[in-house]
Order: structure tokens, then sequence, then C-alpha cells
């Protein structure tokens, strides 16, 4: 288990101002915050790939779709 300590009052405030004092609101706030920081990231790295050349054809990923 992740445990994080919040040592900023202004910081503090306003994510009790957001989520109220339900811990467990917070924790799916930033459940939430981190997932969409994951999806970021690796669209971040499909751009990447594809600017790369790296990218596989659509045709080549409707047919595996398809196959399976």
């Amino acid at each position: 288990m992740l445990t994080i300590n919040i040592d900023n009052p202004e910081l503090e405030q306003s994510i009790e101002n957001l989520y109220g004092k339900e811990k467990q609101n917070v924790a799916q706030a930033f459940i939430d915050f981190i997932h969409h920081q994951k999806i970021k990231k690796d669209v971040g790295i499909s751009i990447k790939q594809l600017d790369a050349g790296e990218g596989i054809p659509i045709d080549d990923v409707f047919s595996k779709i398809s196959a399976k």
C-alpha cells in the first residue's frame, strides 16, 4: 500500500473543497488522475512510433481482429 502525505495547506484545502473530507473520494480522484496520465503517456509513445514509421497498416489490424 502506498501512502501519500500532503505538506501544503493550500493544496490540502483545495483537495478538500473539491472532494470533501471523505478519503475514498480523494483516493478515487487520484486513481482517475493516474489512469489519465497513463493514457496520455501511451498515446505519446504511439505517436512517436507512428512518426518513426513503426505503425501497422490498418488493413493488417482489421484482418487480425477479424481472424480472432
